[in-house]
């Protein structure tokens, strides 16, 4: 998908803004910290510079300057670049820290707004990636969407797979015409960035299943016991 120039910001800013240095921002981009994907070169007066999506790069450190706090930095790393335990179970009530439920999500994957079941970490993929187009399609496109990406996670290195071939779920919409009559279909597929799609058929969105994934995993990833330890400190004022 095209990119908006305008809401990039240089890596200049990026250091300036987050008070960072070129090495911690290049260190956390070996690391995975920060995907590959978010670095772009662009012509300027001054010649070739690196930009980045400005509200996903600010976001991304700022959270990554609060949580190495927490751990040491190879953790982290390890946590978000490591193969996906499959048993890792995200809690129902900490995906809304994401914004990710709205009346028309709870309605396509069927939850009800008290659920209170832990989410596998294919689930949690699957509702974040559909989440991301929700203002752009219609109920039974969200369906489509969901049911396509449960499909393709039935495959067992999938998720080890998507940030390796920079994976996204598409959207699209191809137009129909003969015999006079015209009609519009919805498609959905995932396939690598950069996929070429008949000239028939619009790519309408494609979210970056990895950026979802590192998400997922940066954001809501801890481990239960974390969790009920940290819990436990803040209440008790530590």
């Amino acid at each position: 998908m095209p990119i908006d120039e305008e809401k990039l910001i240089s890596k200049k800013e990026v250091l300036e803004e987050t008070g960072i240095s070129y090495g911690q921002l290049y260190r956390w981009k070996r690391k995975g910290l920060i995907p590959e994907s978010w670095f772009f070169r662009r012509s300027t007066f001054t010649g070739q510079e690196t930009f980045f999506p400005r509200d996903k790069i600010i976001e991304r450190i700022e959270r990554i300057k609060e949580m190495k706090g927490k751990r040491p930095l190879d953790d982290l790393a390890e946590m978000i670049t490591e193969k996906v335990n499959s048993k890792l179970q995200i809690a129902f009530d900490r995906l809304r820290q994401l914004d990710w439920l709205d009346e028309s999500i709870l309605k396509a994957f069927a939850i009800e707004k008290d659920e209170g079941r832990p989410l596998s970490i294919k689930e949690a993929l699957c509702l974040g990636a559909v989440s991301q187009v929700r203002g752009g399609a219609r109920d039974e496109e969200r369906d489509l969407l969901k049911r396509t990406l449960e499909v393709a996670l039935e495959e067992k290195d999938l998720l080890d797979r998507i940030p390796d071939e920079a994976l996204r779920l598409y959207l699209l919409r191809k137009r129909l015409s003969g015999g006079g009559i015209s009609a519009e279909i919805s498609l959905a597929a995932v396939a690598s960035a950069g996929a070429v799609f008949d000239p028939d058929t619009e790519p309408v969105e494609a979210v970056d299943l990895g950026e979802v994934l590192q998400r997922i995993k940066l954001d809501l990833g801890r481990e239960p016991e974390e969790e009920t330890r940290s819990d436990t400190e803040e209440r008790d004022g530590r």
